[in-house]
Parts: C-alpha cells; structure tokens; sequence
C-alpha cells in the first residue's frame, strides 16, 4: 500500500443498540404488541421477502423504515400524524446514530411520514416500506388490498400466507440487520 490511504466508508448503523434504546426512549408505545416493536421486527421481516424481487430497493432504508414508522404513535387507534413524527423523530436521530445520504434519507422520511395516506409508490424502495408494512395488517384483522401494494411480489398467495403467522416471530434486530447488509455494515 506504499503511501496509499485505505478509506472505508462509515457503516450506516455503527451502533444498533444506541440507535434502538434511543427510538425505543422516544417511542410511547415501544412495547405495543399492535403497534410497538414487535410489529416493527415483523415489518423489517417482511421487507427483507420483498427485496429479492424488487433489486431497486435500498436494503438499509427499509430496514430503517420498519423501526421509525410507526415508533412515535401516541394511541392504537386513529393517530394520523403519527407517521410524520416517526420521520420527525429519524431525521433527529440521523448523523448522530445512523448515517444515510440526503437521497436516501428522504426516502426514509417519505415512506414514514405517508405510510398510512401514500396509496403506493412507484419508487422501489418506498414502495417495498410500504407494502412491508401493509402485510403485517393481518395482526389487526385486516387484509392487505391489492390495490394498495406497490409490488408484484406482495400479491402472491405465498407471501401473503406466510406473513398473515409472522407476528410476534420475527427475528431479533442484531439478527435482521446482519440479513439486510452483511457486506455494508
């Protein structure tokens, strides 16, 4: 390497736990079953279904999505603004436990902060947050319509009856993040 400097980039999430005890600090209904962090796991679990067929999709925002999206709801009823305080709460906490260029990063605050009023999305990577999150609705007694999902793997029988039993068994997040990026973190 004679005089050659050897950068590596920074890792996107350098400290998973400082950046979970930090949302869970902030979220009032962290332990929901509904809503909490169950149903954030749930949602990461389904992303990473979805992304195989969707290649466009950026993997670390929607790992990123699953946990901010629904993190700052204040019931488990109607709460419509609940998606926005999630970006609120993802753009405070970049730079300082995640690290995600203004692109992606506003890829991130989309999808969260209109998750609950964005019909679809042709945007690979909103649109994988989106329907990540839609089939996880079966825990709330609710089918996912096909006409509120954004890709074509989201419709098939067999990703639909897999996630309708996910709930409550995904993954934990040291696990699903080494799935999402094991070469980028």
């Amino acid at each position: 390497m004679d005089g050659q400097i050897s950068i590596t980039p920074p890792k996107v999430v350098p400290d998973l736990e400082r950046l979970l005890a930090a949302v869970e600090e902030h979220s009032p209904l962290h332990g929901s079953y509904v809503h909490g962090e169950q149903h954030w796991r749930a949602v990461a679990e389904v992303g990473l279904r979805l992304l195989p067929e969707n290649r466009k999709a950026d993997a670390i925002v929607v790992f990123l999505f699953a946990l901010f999206h629904d993190s700052m709801r204040e019931n488990e009823h109607k709460d419509p603004d609940h998606g926005g305080r999630g970006a609120a709460l993802a753009e405070e906490l970049h730079g300082r436990y995640f690290q995600l260029a203004p692109e992606r990063l506003g890829q991130l605050v989309e999808g969260c902060a209109g998750h609950t009023e964005i019909r679809f999305s042709d945007d690979p990577t909103v649109g994988v947050c989106l329907d990540a999150d839609r089939l996880n609705l079966w825990r709330v007694g609710i089918t996912p319509e096909a006409k509120y999902l954004s890709t074509d793997v989201a419709l098939e029988d067999e990703i639909q009856h897999w996630s309708k039993s996910l709930h409550g068994y995904a993954r934990d997040w040291a696990e699903l993040l080494r799935a999402y990026a094991p070469e980028k973190q």
